[in-house]
């Protein structure tokens, strides 16, 4: 008995995220349905439309039951789908009104500067005009290195005249199609130059002087293009390593910066290079892993990995058969500051994790040819201030310990001797080959002192 007639198109419009059997599914439910009721009414009366009609009567139009029962299905998608628009909505209008705001403060702060430093130039025009007669340009040119007839186009270039620490004005121009950085006409004096290449990379802030009557020119070797990756050899230099141990040796090139409100870390890495007589620096990219700069090296084996990190540049813990070796790594160009280093045995990988305790408050190193132990002053609470004043322990060399963590509790790493300045060196024309030297490591002894009870 084909009863009662329904079919698809008695629904709402097909929706993309409709289960594909939905629409037959109630279909053939609600038909099982009301042919039972039906069959029971007959029953009851023979008369075939009267019982279909009680039928009716009680559940009502079977149509109108199937767009229900449809509806009750899809509500949560449409539901959703309404929010997200709403929504999307919200946030499309929210951008567009900050947006707005930002423009608007910056066209009012545009205006403030523009007229701030025509006031000024006048100012310095009037004086200048009373002493030389007239004003002066200051230019420079920027040329590439190695190709000193190319120009160095896009550089941001800022010229301050100050009195004292109080800037008198300050004008920022960007370097032409031919390399010139011109800033135009100004009082003569003393002003600061400051660059930064399209990529970031910036020499450290010069002082100039203009003189009376006369123009001020000057060409500015610029690098030719951002930091490349170049091949870097890593050279383990210890004599009296064990035959006994696997070791490892983590070089970690960062350094840290503390945030005195909160007392957290963040890490940073500068490298540099010098073009002429100047001294280039380069703020590292942290969220790169190709510029973060920690290397595990397989002293043994004379090869060396990038040393994986949390997402937040933190240590953790390895798994040395899962690391993958290689003659050499691939580091960018420039400059080093020696590392920090940590000796590590092979099983001590998997609590490679406990060296971030290090950071804050011990950490170990060499300096002056003695190991230093020093308590870092952290930040304590909202106030931003500083306790655990530094206490230095000067231990001699030969008393250095080669404890596990269990025994220090905590694994312990050196630094090179920073009063030598030693650098490390990655460039394109050389063979990049950096040496680590390690110490020799005995164990303290009761009679020489304890470096455990230090710690």
């Amino acid at each position: 008995m084909d009863w009662p007639e329904i079919s698809t198109e008695d629904f709402p419009p097909q929706r993309d995220d409709e289960p594909s059997s939905l629409r037959q599914d109630i279909i053939d439910e609600l038909s099982d349905h009301f042919t039972c009721a039906l069959n029971r009414e007959l029953l009851k009366n023979p008369d075939e439309q009267l019982a279909k009609q009680r039928v009716l009567n009680r559940f009502g139009d079977p149509i109108k039951i199937a767009r229900q029962l449809w509806l009750d299905a899809m509500k949560e998608k449409i539901m959703s789908q309404r929010i997200m628009t709403g929504i999307s909505a919200v946030m499309v209008v929210c951008c567009i009104a900050v947006v707005g705001i930002a423009w608007s403060m910056m066209q009012e702060s545009r205006a403030f500067n523009l007229q701030m430093l025509e006031q000024f130039k006048l100012a310095q025009e009037k004086s200048a005009s009373e002493t030389t007669g007239e004003l002066q340009p200051i230019l420079f040119q920027l040329v590439q290195e190695g190709s000193e007839e190319q120009p160095a186009i896009g550089f941001e270039g800022t010229l301050s005249k100050g009195d004292g620490n109080n800037p008198v004005f300050t004008v920022e121009v960007v370097s032409d199609k031919n390399g010139l950085l011109d800033f135009g006409k100004l009082p003569w004096g003393k002003y600061v130059l400051t660059l930064k290449s399209p990529w970031g990379e910036a020499p450290q802030a010069e002082l100039i002087t203009t003189i009376p009557g006369r123009k001020f020119e000057q060409t500015i070797v610029c690098p030719a293009h951002a930091p490349q990756e170049v091949e870097v050899e890593f050279q383990v230099n210890w004599e009296s390593m064990p035959d006994d141990q696997e070791y490892f040796l983590l070089c970690d090139f960062r350094s840290i910066d503390f945030e005195k409100n909160t007392g957290g870390r963040k890490f940073r890495l500068i490298s540099s290079e010098d073009i002429q007589d100047r001294h280039w620096l380069y703020r590292h990219n942290m969220n790169q892993e190709s510029e973060r700069s920690v290397y595990l090296i397989d002293v043994k084996n004379d090869r060396v990995t990038r040393c994986p990190l949390a997402a937040d540049g933190k240590y953790e813990n390895l798994d040395p058969q899962k690391l993958t070796w290689y003659p050499t790594v691939e580091i960018l160009q420039g400059i080093y500051s020696s590392p920090t280093v940590y000796l590590i045995k092979k099983n001590e990988l998997s609590q490679l994790a406990e060296i971030n305790v290090l950071y804050a408050p011990k950490v170990l190193w060499f300096q002056n040819n003695s190991l230093k132990f020093a308590n870092y002053p952290v930040p304590q609470g909202s106030t931003g201030l500083f306790v655990s004043p530094f206490r230095n322990i000067e231990i001699d060399p030969e008393l250095v310990v080669n404890m596990t963590p269990s025994e220090l509790k905590q694994i312990h790493g050196f630094k090179a001797d920073k009063s030598t300045i030693e650098t490390y060196s990655a460039s394109e024309d050389q063979p990049n080959i950096w040496k680590i030297n390690i110490p020799d490591l005995f164990p303290i002894t009761q009679e020489s002192g304890s470096l455990s009870s230090a710690l």
